[in-house]
Formats: structure tokens, C-alpha cells, sequence
């Protein structure tokens, strides 16, 4: 009875590793903040985007594609990021309309994670 009960312990601690280990091994990136924000209405021709993420990324591998009003598709050049969990692009020439930015980011631990992110170009604003 002694060798049996030895061998269950020793299976449900293997269990219980094997549980924990893959667990933890499931990390993806997730978009922690964002410019634009989901929803937001931007003025103007031009854009700064920045995307952070909750952990590192591998940026070489990673992208961003631009949907504009009429449907058309741009995957997006990034710029140099300051950060290791960071993207950033410039959008150049924007028109007034709904937009939707996907993106596709391999995080380091090997795990693609994607997402949208849309918002609108409003009229610019004509302060003096």
C-alpha cells in the first residue's frame, strides 16, 4: 500500500508541474495602451501611432496594416520604438473617414497575438 500511495504523490506533483509549467508558458502580448484609442477622433493629416504592449516583442517580426475608409490595405514601415514593448509608425496623408489598424505582434516567448484598433479622422479644427 506504502509503494502505491508513493506513486500518486509523485503523479499529481508531475501533474501539478506540468499544469503551472504550461500555464505560465501561455503568455501572449497584450495591447496595454494605445494612440490612437479604440473609438477616438483625430484631427488632421497626420498621426504618430504607438502601440505598448505588456511584455517585449520581437518588432522585426511583427506589423502593422492600415485600413482605410475605401477598404484599402497598407502594411505600415515602424519606426525605431523606444522601448522593447512598443510600436510605432507614422501615418502621412489621412483623409477624413473611419480607419482600422490591425496589428499582428510576436511576442518573445514565440506567441502571435493580433488586434484592431479603429478610429475616425475628423475635420481639422481651424483655431487661430
Amino acid at each position: 500500500m506504502r509503494g502505491r500511495d508513493f506513486v500518486f504523490a509523485l503523479g499529481g506533483a508531475a501533474a501539478a508541474i506540468w499544469i503551472y509549467g504550461a500555464s505560465s508558458a501561455q503568455a501572449h502580448a497584450v495591447l496595454s495602451e494605445s494612440a490612437p484609442r479604440e473609438a477616438q477622433t483625430v484631427s488632421g493629416r497626420d498621426l504618430e501611432v504607438k502601440l505598448r504592449f505588456n511584455c517585449r516583442i520581437d518588432a522585426r517580426r511583427s506589423r502593422l496594416l492600415l485600413i482605410s475608409p475605401e477598404m484599402h490595405g497598407t502594411v505600415l514601415a515602424l519606426r525605431e520604438a523606444a522601448a522593447a514593448d512598443e510600436l510605432r509608425a507614422a501615418l502621412t496623408d489621412l483623409r477624413q473617414g473611419d480607419y482600422r489598424l490591425h496589428w499582428q505582434v510576436l511576442s518573445v516567448d514565440g506567441h502571435i497575438t493580433r488586434g484592431d484598433i479603429s478610429f475616425r479622422v475628423g475635420p481639422r479644427s481651424t483655431r487661430q
